[in-house]
């Protein structure tokens, strides 16, 4: 009776430790990379607050998922989420990078840059109490135009240095169409999308029927993930993501996230 007993005892063990053997052999092979980016708010982009945090965000995630990559996103104000970005680390974790910027040579120092993961015209938004009629940088000479802090404007930018206009910048974009509204500047650089959703949520029927804008193109803007040289310094999640980009862009979901941008799915609130 004890023999067996023992027996009972020893065979129980070998079971319970072949077990555990397995299920941690098993944990580990559904265990899966992580990439940790900051972000911001910038609707129907990006932003905590929408389905799938922005049309913008739904592409990284869709990217990375597609070669076996989580993504944790970390949102910030845009100052502090670009500073956790170029150290590598906030907040005592690592910051592989941050979605999603335009490419400038001050930028570049700091970060390497994805393929493309949305492209959007920038046009000028102005109030139609005063008609903005243009077609070459010439023609808005003495004009004053908001712009945010941590947005790089080229265009205007390069006017600037010319003396050909002034850019007032303002911390976010509230501040700057109050000022438009105001008549303390004359117009608003802002991709379509971004500006449509930024009057049809923050300023009241009167307001927004005060605004239009201009039908010449700024540019065409050209929004990049950006991977730290100090988190992704062997540029590992910047190959996965271009990578995985291209198989979604192969597979139809990048043109189905761009369609449901388009029929307004990224301008309604997550529940």
């Amino acid at each position: 009776m004890v023999i067996h007993m023992r027996h009972s005892f020893a065979l129980s063990l070998v079971l319970s430790f072949s077990i555990y053997i397995l299920t941690s052999f098993s944990s580990v092979a559904e265990e899966r990379d992580v990439v940790r980016l900051t972000n911001g708010e910038w609707p129907p982009y990006l932003s905590e607050k929408l389905p799938h945090y922005g049309a913008a965000s739904h592409i990284v995630v869709e990217a990375f998922q597609a070669v076996g990559v989580d993504v944790e996103y970390v949102f910030l104000p845009w100052s502090r989420s670009y500073r956790y970005a170029v150290e590598g680390v906030g907040e005592g974790k690592t910051c592989h990078g941050s979605v999603v910027w335009v490419y400038t040579p001050d930028r570049a120092k700091n970060f390497n840059y994805s393929e493309i993961v949305v492209e959007e015209t920038e046009v000028l938004f102005h109030l139609k109490s005063k008609p903005l009629v243009w077609r070459e940088v010439e023609d808005l000479r003495g004009k004053i135009i908001g712009g945010t802090q941590h947005t790089a404007y080229p265009f205007f930018e390069k006017a600037e240095e010319k003396g050909l206009l002034t850019i007032q910048r303002a911390g976010n974009y509230d501040t700057l169409f109050q000022r438009l509204l105001a008549e303390r500047i004359d117009a608003v650089p802002q991709v379509r999308h971004v500006g449509k959703h930024f009057m049809e949520n923050n300023l009241t029927e009167d307001e927004r029927n005060r605004i239009t804008f201009s039908e010449t193109v700024v540019d065409n803007r050209r929004y990049h993930l950006i991977f730290s040289k100090k988190g992704d310094p062997e540029q590992k999640y910047l190959n996965l993501f271009n990578k995985g980009l291209e198989l979604i862009r192969d597979n139809g979901a990048y043109d189905s996230i761009l369609q449901d941008l388009g029929r307004g799915k990224y301008y309604g609130v997550q529940d």
